[in-house]
């Protein structure tokens, strides 16, 4: 990567980059960089601040008790990033955002699967070691992406391929639906949690009503998530084909 000239994407960083970004580090206008993604931090925790008030709800998902342990902090943080990097790489390197922006994407995706799990099963042992596996799956991903290994995997993914039914499916198609259902239930679960709470929130009379209620509720958006995770994994036959045959 030549240092002289603006990063174009965010491609992973092969040996020969990840040489040039520990250079680049001990330049002046690495020390920029350092302090645009530190003010995007910095931008991400005032506004959560603000939002949040003086005692945050150890229950809400998105604010959490202290300011960054909610998911906005990260996904505020992500997306303020995201925009200085658009906004500056006509004009600096931003060779440090190349690093930074997959590690806080895997911290929001790590923070928003943690406090959904937490807030929707709080007592259940099984979702601890789910956390713990998301969040390893996460940092790992980030190393393998950064160090330019995940699409080479994902390239040879490619090549393993089977039929199923009158469709063909390969190994990344598969695992990239996989992800894909986790992510829409996650959100899925994340609306029902909202929609519970303000539901139940002050209720004093026809208390189980709504807690039937709110468990169809529930019901009905994990399987509309789930249809459109399905979707998103390639054509409807071939992600319904899938699904099938693992049941």
């Amino acid at each position: 990567m030549n240092l002289t000239h603006p990063v174009q994407d965010t491609s992973p960083l092969t040996a020969r980059e990840l040489s040039s970004l520990w250079a680049h580090l001990q330049t002046p206008v690495a020390l920029t960089e350092m302090v645009i993604l530190l003010g995007c931090l910095g931008l991400a925790w005032l506004i959560v601040r603000l939002w949040r008030g003086r005692q945050g709800d150890v229950r809400s998902i998105w604010l959490g008790h202290h300011v960054i342990d909610g998911a906005l902090f990260p996904v505020l943080s992500l997306v303020l990033a995201l925009m200085a990097y658009r906004l500056f790489q006509g004009h600096l390197p931003m060779m440090l955002f190349q690093v930074a922006l997959p590690v806080l994407m895997s911290l929001a995706v790590i923070r928003v699967t943690v406090k959904v799990l937490r807030v929707v099963f709080p007592e259940s042992q099984k979702m601890r070691v789910l956390e713990r596996t998301v969040s390893w799956l996460a940092w790992l991903a980030t190393v393998l992406w950064v160090t330019g290994i995940l699409p080479i995997m994902l390239t040879e993914m490619e090549s393993v391929t089977w039929k199923v039914g009158g469709s063909v499916v390969n190994m990344r198609n598969l695992v990239e639906g996989v992800i894909n259902a986790v992510l829409v239930l996650i959100l899925a679960l994340s609306l029902s949690s909202a929609l519970e709470a303000q539901l139940l929130k002050g209720a004093t009379d026809n208390l189980s009503l709504r807690k039937m209620a709110v468990n169809a509720m529930r019901s009905i958006l994990l399987l509309v998530g789930l249809m459109l995770a399905l979707s998103t994994a390639g054509s409807d036959l071939t992600a319904l084909s899938v699904f099938g045959g693992a049941i």
